[in-house]
């Protein structure tokens, strides 16, 4: 036993001098310069994957339309019951509760840079559609997963750089990335029920960004159930 201990007990120290030479020596990543990768400083949007924050102030679905205003200001238009535009910065927040009262909680915010209107039969449709896009797009780009994320962009160029891990099955043009990671004890939603998800829309030819939305999913099978540390012990389990 003594033998294996003094084996192990080497093992260990080179391990640790390992990880102590690839810190001294592999090359950091250098900060994100938000100038010259055009970051829209004005409304700085960064995500996580356990935190979501607007000009510093952190925020998620599931809070009332009302908290929303008191973080993003306003909104300026009310497209329809449920469904809050902020035309100016080209976000949209969507409530299942069309009540119209501060309380209503958002399941759904989206932040537009290209909202694509083909493919509509009609006149009314697209009038009907026109009506629940914001009336300017959000300019500038915003930091996901530690990458820079915006119009102008290729997915594939996102997806290198992001430590986030987004997936398009069975979607070509729809990226998600499930936010199991959460802490969903401090969130506003029923955690062992729901979780949030990023999701990416491709412009329809595939080359640019179209837009960027946190919803509220619904756990279904397959998916790791919330229950504090049984949580951990399921994500370990699946390693």
């Amino acid at each position: 036993m003594g033998s294996i201990d003094n084996i192990l007990g080497k093992v260990d120290t080179l391990m640790a001098k390992t990880d102590r030479f690839l810190e001294e020596h592999l090359p950091e990543e250098p900060p994100i310069d938000y100038e010259k990768e055009g970051v829209n400083m004005k409304h700085l949007f960064v995500f996580t994957d356990t935190t979501m924050t607007y000009n510093g102030k952190p925020f998620m679905p599931g809070m009332s339309i009302g908290e929303l205003c008191e973080i993003f200001g306003n909104y300026e238009r009310l497209a329809e019951p449920g469904i809050f535009i902020w035309d100016s910065m080209g976000i949209i927040m969507v409530s299942h509760d069309k009540s119209g009262k501060d309380s209503a909680p958002v399941s759904r915010i989206m932040i537009n840079w290209n909202i694509e209107l083909s493919g509509f039969i009609t006149d009314e449709d697209l009038k009907w559609l026109k009506n629940r896009c914001p009336r300017q797009y959000f300019t500038g780009k915003m930091i996901v997963g530690g990458a820079v994320l915006g119009r102008g962009m290729h997915m594939d160029d996102f997806l290198k750089k992001t430590n986030l891990k987004f997936d398009n099955n069975p979607f070509p043009l729809l990226y998600y990335c499930d936010l199991y990671d959460w802490d969903y004890t401090k969130a506003p939603i029923h955690r062992r029920e729901e979780y949030y998800t990023y999701r990416i829309k491709k412009s329809d030819d595939g080359n640019d960004i179209e837009h960027f939305d946190i919803a509220i999913s619904s756990r279904g099978f397959g998916d790791p159930p919330y229950e504090g540390p049984e949580y951990e012990k399921y994500i370990s389990h699946l390693d």
